[in-house]
């Protein structure tokens, strides 16, 4: 079966970003519009000129996908309340965290660094994250795993920590979208919103909170389908922090094409907006990932989620 058990247990993402610059002091942070997080002298400081942040997260690709593209998605979307972008002070060390807050209420993290900064970033991460306190960590490279499990089990002994390893496939922007055949019974298209239920019945992390998070991105514009016969079949939607996820398909009609058709449409829909269509899939799926590789996505690295949950 195709059904896309992705990494993301909840609908918000706050993502943790560490770009380690290896340029002069003349690198993008200094050209960043920012201010202070209060008064006092912080290792952190906001940044509000997105455009050059983008700019930059582009030269790290393919390891800053997830950054590039959420960042990305809120210049486009404006969600609201906006996430939030810090820059480090350091500008030797550049670290960048991309601030959200998730369904439960509790903040959630990606980050990405350069290996030879990990230690240094693992310091100033402190600054951000409150150990003791419920928390999510995604898109994690190898080198940060260890030290960040060993920072959350140091704080406290009534904490569950849960990871999940997952593959990162990414379609490049040079590789051509393969065509499918439609059957005349089929309708391949966005997904309405009064069929958030029916996708919402069929994900994995279902919660209470995952079918107002499924409208929303189907009222943005970000859920497709595959139709049969006027009834929605295979679904799939791009969550606000870029990845396509939530990807199913009515048991009836499994091994048809359906979830092809769904994903092979949403890739040109986000590729024609500017966006890049990218996956985390769980290293277990091999399905889902077998999918998206026939779709022309290309397995580029792996990261490691990471969340805390009190007892």
């Amino acid at each position: 079966t195709y059904e896309l058990s992705l990494f993301f247990p909840h609908s918000g993402l706050l993502t943790v970003l560490t770009y380690c610059s290896q340029i002069s002091n003349l690198c993008f942070f200094g050209q960043l519009q920012s201010r202070d997080r209060d008064e006092q002298a912080r290792p952190m400081k906001q940044v509000f000129d997105l455009q050059a942040l983008q700019a930059t997260l582009i030269q790290e690709l393919p390891f800053s996908i997830l950054a590039l593209e959420s960042v990305k998605h809120q210049i486009k979307f404006n969600f609201q309340p906006p996430k939030e972008f810090y820059v480090c002070e350091n500008e030797e060390l550049s670290l960048v965290v991309i601030k959200e807050l998730g369904d439960e209420s509790f903040p959630v993290f990606t980050i990405f660094c350069k290996e030879s900064d990990a230690p240094q970033a693992e310091q100033e991460l402190n600054e951000i994250i409150r150990w003791d306190q419920p928390w999510e960590i995604g898109g994690l490279p190898d080198y940060l795993v260890g030290a960040l499990k060993s920072n959350a089990q140091n704080q406290g002994s009534r904490e569950i920590l849960e990871e999940s390893e997952c593959w990162v496939a990414i379609l490049d922007p040079e590789t051509t979208i393969p065509e499918m055949n439609i059957p005349p019974n089929y309708k391949v298209r966005h997904a309405a919103v009064e069929d958030a239920e029916f996708m919402d019945r069929l994900w994995k992390f279902q919660s209470s909170s995952s079918l107002p998070m499924l409208k929303a991105q189907a009222e943005r514009g970000l859920a497709f389908g595959t139709y049969v016969d006027g009834e929605l079949k295979s679904s799939l939607v791009t969550f606000n922090f870029g990845p396509l996820g939530a990807l199913a398909t009515a048991e009836t009609h499994r091994k048809k094409g359906l979830a092809q058709m769904a994903l092979i449409y949403a890739a040109k829909h986000l590729r024609s907006e500017g966006l890049t269509p990218f996956a985390l899939i769980e290293t277990f799926n091999k399905p889902s990932f077998g999918l998206f590789m026939k779709a022309g996505f290309t397995h580029t690295h792996n990261v490691t989620w990471l969340w805390k949950r009190s007892q």
